[in-house]
């Protein structure tokens, strides 16, 4: 596969952020009476099928037993991370799962660690701290002021972070191996599939399914939105990215999508931001210049 340049993948990244900070909200306006696997199944299932016509115009080598294998195995990830995403937003808000996605970067490099050794890893650790601590200061708020969140909401998307956490580093790990020259549209396609596939089984057997008697047409509406701009585009943006950029920086653009998750509840509320929020903005800015510049550095060294 031919990559991307530096510049492009960060400028991918950035649009990953916005977009990511979008589908918090957007997930949130689905009818909550609706069985949330379900819902995650036929938005992994919407995003792979828009993508097959491009997979069917490309000349892509047969995919083996072992790819198949390494598919589903990141197939399952993506669907432990957003069905535990919708099963959270039951019990809290949009603006508490950000904050706990703001933990998948940390995550991440550590997972890297294991899986993607490298000397530059310890040069990244301290700017996505420092990210990390404002994103948290930005968001770390319960349904009123003072109120951290449920415990249960919080066990379920933990479980998904650790999940997505392990998905990029274990996604590059298999390109080098039994995913060896996979494109972004046929990663994103086979993954979602598999994912897709998981869930609506799952639902089958769970009884899920009876709920889809209860989708509205604004709530597939909301749904197609969640398909294309919260999941299609945003693995194609990660997976044009990983490879060009580490795991761990690629996946610290989350911090900027907390920094946008905020904003728009600062403008969707009308509230004037607080003292607190304001130094978490500022930390995440710093942090995040600190790791972009750490990360063209490290590419220069090993190029």
């Amino acid at each position: 596969m031919k990559n991307v340049g530096f510049a492009a993948a960060h400028w991918g990244m950035l649009i990953w952020a916005i977009l990511i900070a979008a589908s918090f909200f957007a997930a949130a306006q689905v009818s909550q009476s609706i069985d949330p696997i379900l819902l995650t199944g036929l938005r992994l299932l919407f995003s792979a099928l828009m993508f097959l016509p491009l997979l069917l115009l490309k000349n892509t080598s047969p995919i083996s037993g072992k790819g198949l294998l390494a598919h589903a195995v990141l197939g399952l990830l993506l669907a432990t991370y957003f069905g535990s995403l919708f099963e959270a937003l039951r019990y809290t808000s949009a603006v508490n799962t950000a904050t706990l996605y703001t933990l998948v970067p940390l995550m991440t490099l550590f997972f890297e660690v294991f899986l993607l050794p490298s000397p530059s890893l310890k040069t990244r650790l301290l700017p996505m701290s420092v990210a990390a601590i404002g994103a948290v200061l930005l968001t770390l708020k319960g349904s009123a002021p003072g109120q951290l969140p449920a415990l249960y909401p919080v066990l379920v998307f933990g479980a998904g972070c650790l999940a997505m956490a392990l998905y990029s580093p274990l996604s590059q790990r298999f390109k080098a191996t039994a995913l060896k020259g996979r494109d972004p549209v046929t990663m994103t396609f086979w993954n979602m599939l598999f994912g897709a596939l998981f869930l609506l089984v799952f639902c089958l057997f769970s009884g899920g399914w009876r709920s889809a008697l209860q989708l509205s047409t604004l709530d597939i509406g909301w749904l197609m939105y969640l398909a294309v701009f919260g999941t299609l585009a945003t693995f194609w943006l990660l997976h044009r990215a990983i490879g060009v950029i580490a795991p761990s920086t690629v996946i610290s653009y989350v911090y900027l999508s907390t920094l946008f998750v905020t904003v728009l509840h600062w403008f969707w509320l009308r509230q004037l931001p607080l003292m607190i929020e304001i130094l978490g903005a500022a930390l995440v800015g710093i942090g995040m210049l600190a790791l972009v510049l750490s990360s063209r550095n490290a590419r220069a060294v090993t190029a």
